[in-house]
């Protein structure tokens, strides 16, 4: 036998090994998983939505509670139900298609900080659902929240002053800043993975790129070049795992400045909205607790002293607080 070849086997013994084979693919499927149709009560209703764009506040309730209560058999039948609005023409189709591959792009924060509502009676009243639930109000809060804590980094002395977002997406929270603050003296790192997003960011930050740089890398691997006042990230790490937390923490809390603070903000286990993000845009988090944010923060070195958390006004998003050592 030559080296690297195998013995030729007897064509009974091949059947017997694909038999095995066999066998042991069978016992590695999951099991069957049997789909229950939804009520006739509860169909009639969703199909009744999708004809006139989406529910009425009236119905709000009675359609959140249809999607709170829904067994996993059933969900596919739910999905089949609202098929005609989970497009593209809605925010929650959009977050459902993915048109750029992943949850929560660029396109669907913009529209949410912009309270966006499409004006096509099709599809227009499933917007209005959407801007009113409380991870949507959780998200704007969480712009306001970054513009507070720009305005306190405009005050500290210096002339002048960095932050280094992570994830930065859209870039409106920071277009907003600047349009409010045309004198700032804020320098602006903006680092995101998707070219898309950067491009948006570019083209509506346009009369602010000097003040502004970007960095098309994935933020495991960015390696920054000077110490920030300010390092945030919205909504990245409530997608990473604890081990990437962890890490994350501990890579660029080396880079704040004397006095600087590095803020993440994660979506808190009391978000209302879970069961809606993910029945309807397929959209999952990891949610965490406050005492998962500090625990985090200790196992990355950071000091009981340096670390604090925050939330917005409705509890939805947390903001873990790192102050530099």
């Amino acid at each position: 036998m030559h080296g690297g070849e195998f013995p030729v086997k007897h064509p009974f013994i091949i059947y017997l090994l694909n038999v095995n084979v066999t066998i042991n693919c069978m016992k590695s499927l999951p099991p069957t998983i049997t789909l229950n149709q939804l009520s006739k009560e509860d169909s009639e209703f969703l199909y009744k939505l999708v004809e006139k764009g989406g529910p009425e506040p009236s119905e709000y309730q009675e359609f959140t509670a249809i999607v709170n209560n829904l067994e996993d058999q059933e969900l596919e039948y739910f999905r089949d139900a609202i098929k005609d609005s989970l497009n593209e023409n809605t925010l929650i189709g959009h977050g459902y298609v993915k048109p750029f591959g992943y949850p929560g792009d660029f396109t669907i924060i913009h529209n949410i900080y912009k309270l966006h509502v499409n004006p096509d009676v099709r599809y227009s009243n499933w917007d209005r659902f959407f801007q009113d639930q409380a991870g949507a109000h959780a998200v704007r809060n969480r712009k306001d929240y970054f513009l507070r804590r720009c305005a306190d980094v405009e005050k500290q002395e210096g002339d002048v002053k960095r932050v280094l977002i992570l994830g930065s997406g859209p870039a409106t929270d920071v277009n907003e800043y600047l349009r409010k603050n045309p004198n700032s003296k804020i320098k602006f790192d903006l680092i995101d993975f998707d070219q898309h997003a950067i491009d948006f960011a570019k083209n509506q930050n346009r009369q602010f790129n000097d003040v502004i740089e970007y960095f098309k890398i994935n933020v495991l691997r960015f390696k920054p070049y000077q110490w920030y006042d300010l390092i945030w990230s919205a909504g990245l790490f409530d997608y990473f795992k604890d081990k990437h937390f962890i890490y994350m923490i501990s890579k660029y809390y080396k880079y704040l400045a004397s006095g600087g603070e590095f803020i993440i903000g994660n979506f808190s286990h009391s978000n209302p909205t879970r069961r809606l993000m993910e029945v309807l845009s397929d959209w999952y988090l990891v949610h965490r607790s406050k005492y998962d944010l500090v625990r985090m923060a200790l196992e990355a070195e950071a000091s009981e002293e340096q670390v604090e958390v925050d939330m917005e006004e409705l509890g939805v998003n947390l903001f873990l607080r790192i102050k530099a050592a």
